[in-house]
């Protein structure tokens, strides 16, 4: 009987021995994958002062949650980190992404929000605030909190979280689903620094507790239609994919700093692997693709890993731009704000989150007018230059028939005025020469822009060519801007076909024609985008409906293809914007039955990807 009470207090207590090995193996381990323990937390402090969330409306709550539950994500791998949106028409988004970290159990969120309207009086606020929901009370880890804010670039500031919509819209969602979560809130002002910023990643990693799961409260593309939000978030998403620090700071997103934060923090923890996303719009959720003034979202999940390798650059290209004659004069001294500003929208966000803005720039930027026995010759005050770069423009190209309207003399000013503000250029009006190609490298990538004018006299064919060929030795796209055709002719003359099919036979991968002052058609020839011309950007040709209609064209150029949108634009006295949703559809309606685009078709977002290969 004795060795039986033995054998079983013996076999009792190496099965207890095991169960806390086991415990404390996956308490103390770095897995990747999630298996169940009890996480330690941090006592709760009722002697906090309390703030409250808004909207305070459970109803509303309990609807993301019954969506999120008809479509769960669930991971294998333990989410060290995510982005959710404030905007809350997407909250089941919140919803879904807090739900699949139940069974983690986090002791803490650390939750990044921007400081919208920059009330805080330093780069970072943060607060020890208990914070009441509809589903109960969310705690913040006061000690954490105090540590954080004892450094020089954050600032214990109750009233600046407590008006910040990226804060309170988010935290009923972490009451319901992980109530015993506590928190570390952070706004984050917008000229936050890049190097406080990696500061504050360094003393989170260093003082978080090992279960901590970092979420940015960040929304995407802001004020805009589908199919630019879209062209906007291609390149965002693939920025934060490939862990891009140099290009972050440019995207459109209502907080780069909080984003940049949560892109440090998962670089030191080594979770650089998505596991999971979600990538869209408010007019994918109302079911409206015609729809203004959208809020776009994106939500990454985070798991151990590497990065993609992936890189992404992203165009936006314009057609002919004037600013002299009646657009001087509808300008006045305010310059370039008077017929740019309904384009550019809220904030200026449609002109921003691209690498590149181009235009055919076409005339010269000098400061004295010149006589001359030239008909017509533009000449441009040299201060838009620098107003050109407000709006984002950095590249133009100066093949045209307008670029020696002040002489030679005036070529060579107008070059040095936009060298003398950052804008790059490229094209010679006569000959090719080496100052027809302009050669960029982007995040990885080579690009050769070259600039052809075949207006004045026929282009050398043979030169073109085997600069062409040149280029394409050299970089890895070759984009053409070519001068060309026949003004005031919608559809493409029989030479200009001959020349873009010759062109990208010898290496060219897409094409950008202008000089009709209307758009002609699309072609895609050998899986190569062929715009012959996109019209009239800013100009005073006040006498028909095309002429003051053109195109905008958004490329984005991945490793095996490029993604193209279209922004169909109508200037009214040279004040352009976007079409409306009846003009944009017959506009494209007449341009696609002009086109010919073989077995492609573009989406209910102006959206077509063109693989490279065949």
């Amino acid at each position: 009987m004795k060795k039986i009470v033995v054998y079983s207090t013996l076999f009792f207590g190496i099965t207890i021995f095991a169960m806390l090995s086991v415990c404390f193996a996956f308490l103390f381990s770095n897995s990747n994958y999630f298996i169940p323990f009890i996480s330690q937390h941090t006592p709760n402090d009722d002697s906090q002062n309390i703030l409250t969330t808004a909207p305070w409306d459970i109803a509303l709550y309990d609807s993301f949650y019954a969506r999120a539950d008809r479509s769960p994500v669930e991971l294998i791998e333990k989410v060290k980190g995510g982005i959710v949106p404030h905007h809350l028409l997407a909250g089941y988004l919140d919803a879904q992404f807090f739900e699949s970290l139940k069974k983690q159990r986090p002791s803490t969120i650390v939750l990044i929000s921007p400081d919208h309207f920059s009330r805080g009086n330093s780069p970072v606020s943060t607060a020890s605030a208990t914070w009441k929901t509809p589903y109960g009370k969310v705690y913040a880890d006061v000690s954490l909190v105090r540590m954080i804010a004892a450094t020089s670039t954050v600032t214990l500031r109750e009233d600046v979280l407590s008006e910040e919509h990226g804060m309170y819209g988010i935290l009923p969602f972490i009451a319901k689903s992980l109530p015993n979560t506590h928190i570390v809130p952070l706004t984050l002002k917008v000229d936050m620094s890049v190097e406080d910023i990696q500061s504050l990643a360094v003393l989170l990693k260093t003082i978080l507790p090992k279960d901590a799961v970092i979420v940015g409260s960040v929304d995407f593309s802001h004020y805009q239609t589908s199919p630019v939000a879209t062209f906007h978030d291609e390149r965002t998403t693939s920025i934060i994919r490939s862990f891009d620090y140099d290009r972050v700071g440019s995207i459109e997103v209502d907080s780069p700093p909080s984003v940049r934060l949560v892109m440090e923090l998962m670089r030191l923890y080594g979770t650089q692997n998505i596991a999971h996303e979600t990538s869209l719009n408010a007019a994918d959720l109302v079911g409206n693709q015609d729809a203004e003034n959208l809020t776009s979202y994106y939500v990454p999940y985070f798991v151990a890993g590497e990065a993609t390798t992936s890189s992404d650059v992203s165009m936006l290209f314009f057609g002919d731009m004037m600013l002299d004659r009646q657009v001087a004069s509808n300008m006045g001294n305010k310059g370039l704000s008077v017929i740019l500003d309904i384009l550019a929208g809220q904030e200026g966000r449609f002109f921003r989150g691209m690498d590149i803005v181009s235009a055919n720039l076409e005339g010269t930027l000098v400061q004295h007018r010149i006589a001359t026995t030239k008909e017509i010759a533009f000449r441009f005050d040299p201060k838009l230059a620098l107003q050109l770069l407000d709006y984002n423009f950095n590249l133009v190209t100066l093949a045209n028939n307008h670029a020696l309207d002040m002489g030679h003399a005036g070529f060579v000013e107008t070059k040095q005025v936009l060298g003398s503000v950052g804008i790059d250029y490229y094209g010679d009006a006569y000959a090719v020469t080496t100052s027809s190609v302009f050669y960029k490298e982007i995040d990885g990538k080579t690009f050769a822009f070259i600039g052809f004018n075949d207006t004045f006299n026929s282009l050398s064919e043979e030169q073109a060519v085997t600069l062409i060929q040149e280029a394409k030795e050299k970089n890895d796209v070759v984009i053409l801007n070519i001068h060309w055709g026949v003004e005031y002719k919608e559809s493409s003359h029989p030479r200009q076909q001959y020349l873009a099919h010759l062109f990208i036979d010898n290496g060219v991968d897409m094409i950008i024609g202008h000089h009709p002052h209307v758009v002609e058609e699309m072609e895609i020839y050998k899986n190569r985008p062929i715009f012959y011309s996109l019209g009239n950007f800013i100009f005073d040709q006040y006498f028909s409906v095309p002429t003051q209609q053109s195109l905008a064209v958004g490329a984005v150029v991945h490793d095996d293809g490029i993604s193209l949108y279209l922004f169909p634009l109508k200037g009214e006295h040279s004040v352009v914007r976007q079409m409306n949703t009846e003009e944009k559809s017959v506009f494209l309606g007449k341009l696609f039955d002009r086109s010919n685009l073989g077995q492609y078709t573009f989406d209910t977002k102006n959206h077509l990807f063109i693989p490279f290969s065949i």
